[in-house]
């Protein structure tokens, strides 16, 4: 049992295993780093494409101003110059300008860098001279990270002839590369024409991206305590799988323990009763109730007294007890009685542990009665022997005498006692020889009611002259059983004397035949005074007898046929009841028989 315990505590899994938490950790610890840096890296590009997009429409709103300026004959240099100042001044705006295909600064919102060579321009990868295509790159300047945004400028598109201006005017001129002499073209703002009609131009929009650091921080931290939440979320699901799959395990293992331990305790060959501290029985096993009968709901006075006796200092009591169980006669059980312990000083109840010694018991009687009937048997054997012959001697002298003195009354009364006494002595001398020698069985088919019947016809006229009234409850199968019926017939006449001997006058004298498993049962019961509980031990002891004219042999003998039959014999006492003979006989067709008995078939 612990050695299973043992392997059953090895094979079942603990809460969460060490190991099981390392591998969560060595799985799920990539994947919240994979996906931190994703989150981390497509905020970033959601912010530099917010600001590239912030970029191109400020360009593109510029260029569009810059027509509508041109449009309205007011537009030069300086007037864009004023412009660029004032778009600078706009929120994450950190400087606008334009440049020639050469780098050099044409308008700046810092007026202080128009005419300079841009220091950049070195840096620029060859720049697109499609005007849709918007190209930038992250600078980092002294005023902190940019993302510069660079298109080709292109302030006039070629509008369509013939539209008129306004109601009252003449066509709209066209713009944009005219060649000179066209009509209209005499009436384009020249300084405009004169700035960026020529060459390609350029225009950058730097868009300061310091004030989005601190939000890029507030973003990654939110990202990684997100991250972090995923990942301490994960992880806890994943063991918190693992652990109701550890307690399944553990669940299923103490499930097994408790059905193997319920199903060792059930079938024990001993007896088991748990008991609380008020010694109310709260279990018993099968053996139990086979040893007791039905468990009584409160404990034995016996087995309570030994549990008391621990109750206070717990350890082990043992020892054997004395039960009078309805149904079942006495019962000897020897018991040991245990303490179920809470703390140091208390206990919850108590376990009993106990076996049937009943069988034992009446094994060793049976034993030790052979050993004695062995013992007499063959001392008597001797004695009978060297007794006879003197008792042959004194019956012939006192039948002498009787015709030698018949015309004295009285000494022929006294040689006929003297006669009757060796007669007397001679038929237990006869008796005792015949206990003393082995004795032969003739086994044979017998019919068992006719041997009922006739058994009882030998005593019928003791029967009536007692006045006693025989009841017969034959309920066998069996129509036949092999075996001695002269000797089966002597055990029971020898039972209807000593039921006889018990009863007063008007008694009931019950035989009953039975069939019990292989064997046929047949029992003798009388109403008469009982056996006491004193003698039940000794009747089938040679010469033990409770009667003034009794030999003390009949029960011996009727043990002794029943020995040599491969039978048993037992006797229940009923107190006040008169007692039961049980004589249990097999059917000796194939049985093995003694030296010297005979099979006859």
């Amino acid at each position: 049992m612990n050695r299973l315990k043992l392997n059953i505590a090895r094979n079942t899994p603990g809460l969460v295993p060490p190991l099981t938490m390392v591998g969560v950790l060595i799985v799920l610890l990539p994947v919240f780093i994979l996906m931190t840096l994703d989150r981390v890296k497509k905020q970033d590009e959601f912010i530099r494409e917010r600001f590239l997009i912030t970029g191109t429409s400020l360009i593109r709103t510029f260029e569009a101003g810059t027509r509508i300026g041109v449009l309205s004959m007011q537009w030069g240099t300086k007037r864009i110059q004023s412009m660029l100042e004032a778009t600078a001044g706009q929120p994450d705006v950190a400087y606008i300008m334009i440049t020639d295909a050469m780098g050099k600064i044409i308008a700046h919102s810092d007026a202080v860098m128009v005419g300079k060579i841009y220091d950049r321009w070195t840096e620029l990868s060859p720049l697109p001279r499609d005007p849709q295509r918007i190209f930038s790159r992250s600078l980092n300047t002294q005023d902190g990270p940019v993302l510069e945004v660079v298109k080709r400028f292109v302030p006039f598109h070629s509008m369509p002839r013939g539209r008129r201006r306004g109601p009252g005017h003449g066509p709209d001129p066209g713009y944009g590369n005219m060649p000179p002499g066209s009509p209209g073209a005499e009436r384009l703002p020249r300084p405009a024409f004169d700035a960026f009609g020529q060459t390609d131009h350029y225009i950058f929009a730097g868009m300061s991206m310091a004030g989005v650091q601190a939000a890029q921080a507030r973003g990654f931290k939110n990202i990684v305590i997100k991250g972090l939440l995923f990942f301490v979320f994960c992880c806890s699901g994943i063991i918190a799988l693992f652990a109701f799959q550890a307690y399944r395990g553990a669940r299923s293992s103490l499930e097994q323990v408790k059905a193997f331990s319920d199903n060792v305790v059930q079938n024990m060959p001993s007896g088991l009763i748990t008991l609380d501290t008020e010694f109310n029985v709260t279990s018993a096993n099968r053996a139990a109730e086979k040893i007791l009968g039905e468990i009584p709901e409160k404990a034995c006075p016996q087995m309570a007294a030994m549990a008391a006796e621990i109750s206070g200092s717990g350890g082990v009591a043992s020892g054997e007890i004395a039960l009078n169980q309805k149904g079942k006669g006495n019962l000897r059980l020897d018991m040991t009685v245990s303490a179920i312990p809470v703390e140091e000083d208390q206990v919850q109840g108590f376990v009993l542990l106990f076996r049937d010694l009943t069988q034992l018991r009446d094994l060793k009687k049976q034993v030790e009665t052979n050993r004695r009937l062995a013992a007499i048997g063959k001392l008597a054997a001797g004695v009978a022997h060297e007794i006879r012959n003197p008792l042959s001697s004194i019956k012939g002298f006192a039948t002498y005498f009787a015709r030698q003195y018949e015309d004295i009354p009285e000494d022929v009364e006294i040689a006929k006692i003297m006669v009757q006494e060796v007669e007397r002595m001679d038929r237990s001398i006869t008796q005792l020889l015949e206990f003393a020698k082995p004795m032969a069985v003739q086994i044979k088919q017998t019919r068992i009611e006719p041997l009922i019947r006739h058994s009882l016809k030998l005593v019928s006229h003791d029967l009536m002259k007692k006045k006693i009234h025989v009841k017969t409850d034959i309920r066998t199968q069996r129509e036949f059983i092999h075996t001695d019926p002269e000797r089966i017939c002597q055990v029971l006449l020898n039972l209807y004397m000593n039921a006889l001997n018990a009863m007063d006058r008007s008694g009931i004298l019950e035989v009953g035949v039975a069939d019990v498993a292989d064997n046929l049962e047949i029992r003798v019961a009388d109403n008469g005074c009982g056996i006491p509980a004193k003698d039940l031990e000794k009747i089938f002891d040679p010469y033990f007898t409770t009667r003034a004219k009794g030999t003390g042999l009949g029960l011996s003998i009727a043990h002794r046929i029943v020995e040599n039959l491969k039978g048993d014999i037992r006797v229940e006492n009923r107190p006040s009841k008169g007692a039961v003979f049980y004589i249990t006989l097999p059917d000796n067709q194939s049985a093995m028989v003694e030296p010297g008995n005979k099979i006859i078939k």
